[in-house]
């Protein structure tokens, strides 16, 4: 034994003397004390195949308590009507006298079962099992207990046989008030995880914790609180994959700086799924042990000490916790709670072994895309069958009522289901909900519709597209001149302007009409005076979304010069409007898209006009009639353009369209 763990043994049973609970079979040989209890311990082999810690927060079937009691007897009958309690007693007189403190104290007896087994002190956390769903099965992991207590070091082994637990040995140094486990791969301990086992490299530390608990993310964090007991749960607590809670403190306070730099990593270290912690953090100005609690199928027992914080304490566990009930409890005055030791150091969950457990690394954040898959493990260890209409994702867009999308069963335990429809900057928020015949359910997270999953679409940063046929020239006649534009955008387009100025004079703007299928028109009368040269015109759009993305043609700073022909009032204008096929766009067109092909020509209204459209070969592929509506610029929109629709490979195609006895013939490129 190194002198080192001699020394913290002494300073425990030292410090443990000061609080009045030394056992009487102890001494101060801490060497023979240290060697029975170790000789007390065997190593198995770790467990094969996948291995899962499990989080004191996740769905519980039992709790284990020693009598005589640490705790308060009104604790013990809120516990038997939140789980079934398993009450360790050294034997049956002294089961007796439970019983009858319990009857008395209001217990549920009918939740309560007893196990008789020798133990040295209430200290459940400290001693107790450590659990793993290893494969379809829930099991128990031992360790070296850090104390020199040989009857509370034997606990876990004889709970495994007692309750008919696949048990496995790990040859370390712990102690469970020294260790949180996210549910998933991580665990954080400070730093007597290492020190204690000083045998060991830390690597050779942390293999042992990953092969028998299946930890991969191992924080071990020099203890920032400075006492002699170095136990995480006196300073912070994991209450789902995502929360932690960690101790406050005033600056005053001689640890201040440390507590705030535990506080600070985990703010800035990312979670199992992906994101950084969210850290909840309870004001203990005087060290109270409010991070010393419990969580029991939704309900968090808080350590309070009949000081004006407590209530405080508990409405941090309600915000980080919503939907949970939160009650506090007083400590007894023969073992009141301390800064190191409080209801958390006395009490211990035991995980359902038929849970139905939920997996599912959550989207969050800022998402691209249009389409998201939602996949989930959906695991019954009752082996019982998953209801399949209970398998659904309920989620909500911004602060619209809930939906729900049922997940499809694929293979095994894996399911998936498709969300779609989400516009340009919603925010989303959902759960996964199941159910099965052993008449369990599960929501992931826990926390359910109280504090779902939350991701954002991206916002729209593209403006609109504006496309255009530009007018070559512009006269005086007091006829009007129509201007249309084809104008998209993904969040669609809430206004449109024509933009114009006479001679690099005031700029003028006004509304356009909107006429179906992305095209907006405005029509102008001309106005001009004898000495007017040029005629400038622009078009600006503005999209639907959050960000207002705004667009010119031909840009923001740039205008269509069209040159102004003066006529005089007399003359007389016969020449009919010329047929022009003037463009095919988009260009290149894409059909993935399933967007639609736009044809821009100029004619007289009721004109016949047939378009053909060829692939290279000279292979006519389409073939359509229309007549023209406006004198003037006409769009002719065809919607068969998509993927289903006209074009088949990618290529060059040629666009012939006949406009009463004129033919022109664009080429087009098309991107599959």
């Amino acid at each position: 034994m190194s002198s080192g763990f001699k020394l913290r043994l002494f300073m425990i049973l030292v410090a443990t003397l000061s609080c009045g609970l030394v056992f009487a079979h102890y001494t101060l040989d801490t060497d023979k004390a240290a060697q029975e209890y170790i000789s007390r311990f065997t190593e198995t082999n770790p467990p094969t195949g996948a291995v899962r810690p499990v989080g004191e927060f996740e769905p519980a079937s039992h709790v284990l308590i020693r009598y005589p009691l640490g705790i308060p007897v009104n604790l013990v009958a809120q516990l038997s009507n939140t789980a079934q309690v398993i009450c360790i007693v050294s034997s049956t007189s002294v089961q007796n006298q439970a019983t009858s403190a319990f009857s008395s104290g209001g217990v549920n007896m009918a939740n309560v079962s007893f196990m008789i087994a020798a133990t040295d002190s209430y200290w459940t956390r400290d001693y107790g099992p450590w659990f793993i769903y290893n494969n379809d099965d829930l099991a128990v992991v031992d360790f070296q207990y850090n104390r020199p207590r040989p009857n509370d070091n034997m606990i876990p082994q004889t709970f495994a046989t007692n309750q008919g637990y696949v048990y496995y040995g790990m040859n370390l140094q712990q102690t469970g008030g020294n260790y949180m486990s996210d549910g998933i791969n991580t665990a954080a301990q400070t730093t007597i995880a290492y020190d204690e086992n000083s045998s060991l490299t830390h690597a050779q530390v942390d293999l042992k914790m990953q092969q028998y608990l299946g930890i991969t993310n191992y924080y071990v964090i020099q203890d920032p609180n400075n006492t002699y007991i170095d136990h995480i749960d006196c300073w912070g607590k994991f209450l789902a994959p995502d929360k932690v809670l960690i101790r406050s403190v005033p600056t005053s306070h001689a640890q201040y700086d440390e507590i705030e730099q535990v506080a600070s990593f985990f703010a800035q270290t990312n979670c199992a799924w992906g994101y950084p912690y969210k850290v909840y953090r309870v004001n203990t100005p005087g060290n109270q042990p409010y991070t010393n609690s419990l969580i029991l199928n939704k309900k968090v027992f808080v350590p309070i000490m009949g000081v004006s914080y407590d209530n405080a304490a508990l409405e941090a566990y309600r915000q980080a916790l919503p939907g949970y009930e939160v009650i506090g409890f007083t400590g007894l005055s023969s073992a009141p709670w301390e800064s190191t030791d409080a209801l958390h150091c006395r009490t211990h969950e035991v995980p359902d072994k038929d849970v139905l457990y939920i997996g599912h690394t959550p989207l969050h954040g800022i998402q691209n895309g249009q389409t998201f898959s939602l996949n989930a493990v959906v695991h019954p260890y009752s082996q019982m069958q998953v209801y399949a209409d209970s398998v659904f994702v309920s989620y909500k867009v911004n602060q619209g009522s809930w939906q729900r999308s049922l997940l499809t069963h694929l293979t095994g335990f894996d399911y998936t289901t498709t969300l779609t429809g989400f516009a340009q900057g919603d925010t989303i928020r959902y759960f996964i909900h199941a159910a099965d015949q052993s008449g369990r359910s599960n929501n992931h997270p826990l926390t359910a519709s109280y504090d779902p999953h939350l991701f954002i679409m991206s916002p729209d940063s593209t403006p609109p597209v504006i496309q255009h046929t530009d007018l070559s020239g512009i006269t005086n006649q007091p006829e009007p001149v129509v201007f249309n534009a084809l104008i998209t955008d993904e969040s669609g387009v809430n206004q449109a302007f024509f933009r114009y100025q006479i001679d690099g004079g005031s700029v003028f703007e006004y509304p356009m009409d909107y006429l179906g299928d992305n095209i907006w028109t405005y029509s102008y009368v001309p106005e001009f005076e004898t000495g007017n040269i040029n005629f400038y015109y622009q078009f600006r759009a503005v999209d639907n979304s959050s960000q207002h993305n705004q667009a010119y043609y031909p840009s923001s700073t740039q205008w269509v010069q069209c040159p102004i022909t003066i006529v005089a009032n007399d003359d007389e204008i016969n020449s009919p409007v010329v047929p022009a096929f003037r463009a095919v766009y988009p260009n290149p067109f894409s059909p993935a898209r399933k967007g639609s092909l736009y044809l821009d020509y100029n004619c007289a209204k009721n004109t016949e006009v047939t378009v053909n459209i060829f692939n290279l070969k000279g292979q006519k592929i389409f073939e359509t009639n229309r007549v023209a509506e406006l004198d003037g610029n006409n769009f002719l929109r065809l919607d068969d353009a998509s993927s289903s629709g006209i074009f088949s490979t990618s290529g060059i195609y040629l666009v012939r369209m006949q406009i009463a006895n004129r033919m022109q013939i664009k080429k087009i490129a098309v991107n599959m």
